[in-house]
């Protein structure tokens, strides 16, 4: 039911409980000058309520999720890895060890999927001296998620405990696109 200016302008100048022939409505105001006064105090107080809300304690800033600083993600941002799974045992064959880690990746840059990618494993002592780096060589076509396995192998049989970073970057190595994700394993016998 739609209620135009005039009927309006009918309804403020009539008394209470009667109606307006036109508008078929019951009229609710006592005299014309209050109900303007109210209509005209209940449009200020609106709008400021609309233009100033942080007067009345309104939350201005609600987010879903936490707020960016900026809506193009930055190159460790496109790929988030994580543990799935990392295995550092004696090989069935031959006289060695073999380093091997399964990551889980999240493509969080949409444009970064059907996008080629490499992917390095940096492994050290636990105490930090490097042994060993890794690369994935024929690099990686990135989808919206899955897994990507990172292996290496030691022939020296005394190497116990080892630490791998774990990342992924460009083609050509020199950006990375993703998190670093570091893993503590021991020899299983």
């Amino acid at each position: 039911m739609s209620v135009n200016a005039e009927c309006i302008s009918n309804l403020l100048m009539r008394t209470i409980n009667t109606t307006d022939k036109n508008c078929k409505r019951l009229i609710f105001t006592t005299n014309p000058k209050i109900a303007i006064i109210t209509i005209t105090i209940t449009l200020i107080i609106s709008l400021s309520v609309v233009i100033n809300g942080e007067n009345f304690g309104i939350i201005k800033n609600v987010y879903a999720q936490a707020p960016q600083h900026d809506d193009i993600p930055t190159s460790q941002d496109k790929i988030t890895i994580q543990l799935n799974s990392a295995k550092f045992a004696p090989l069935t064959y031959g006289n060695s060890n073999q380093l091997k880690i399964l990551v889980d990746y999240q493509t969080n840059d949409p444009s970064s999927v059907n996008t080629p990618m490499k992917g390095t494993m940096k492994v050290s002592l636990s105490d930090g001296t490097p042994l060993k780096t890794s690369s994935i060589q024929k690099g990686y076509i990135v989808a919206q998620s899955g897994i990507i396995q990172f292996a290496t192998s030691f022939t020296d049989k005394t190497i116990q405990k080892v630490k791998a970073d774990v990342y992924l970057t460009n083609t050509q190595g020199s950006e990375k696109i993703s998190n670093t994700l570091t893993v503590d394993t021991s020899l299983e016998k």
